[in-house]
């Protein structure tokens, strides 16, 4: 190693530490986004379900999805009923990071079980498989 060459060294490591702490920043954000996903689907489900089920009880099904909604940490876009078929859209935002706002939005739909079960001959569907 020559005079001139010394600290050479220091500076290739500075630049591969402030390449891995960029590097590590971004698997974060993204990784947060991922879960921001999963979380407003997640809510979205289980939205449209509340929705669905308070329409048979003969309750307002887009105010229970709303109060679903809220209780997980996502905003309810639009809740359309169909008589007891639900379709919701869930929206959560995530603040602001590197000047970016993040927000994803999810739809889902939902309807009763004897929705889907064909009725047998002569009684009612009865729901179970």
């Amino acid at each position: 190693m020559t005079r001139g060459e010394r600290g050479a060294v220091t500076v290739h490591a500075a630049t591969i530490a402030t390449l891995l702490v960029i590097a590590a920043l971004v698997v974060v954000q993204v990784a947060g986004l991922v879960r921001m996903r999963h979380r407003v689907a997640a809510a979205a489900d289980l939205a449209a379900l509340a929705a669905s089920q308070a329409s048979v009880a003969g309750e307002d099904g887009c105010s229970a999805a709303r109060a679903i909604a809220r209780r997980n940490d996502a905003e309810l876009v639009s809740c359309r009923m169909d008589y007891d078929v639900a379709t919701v859209t869930a929206r959560a935002e995530r603040p602001p990071w590197w000047g970016v706002a993040w927000s994803t939005e999810q739809k889902a739909r939902a309807a009763p079980d004897f929705y889907l079960d064909p009725a047998p001959a002569g009684g009612p569907a009865t729901g179970a498989r």
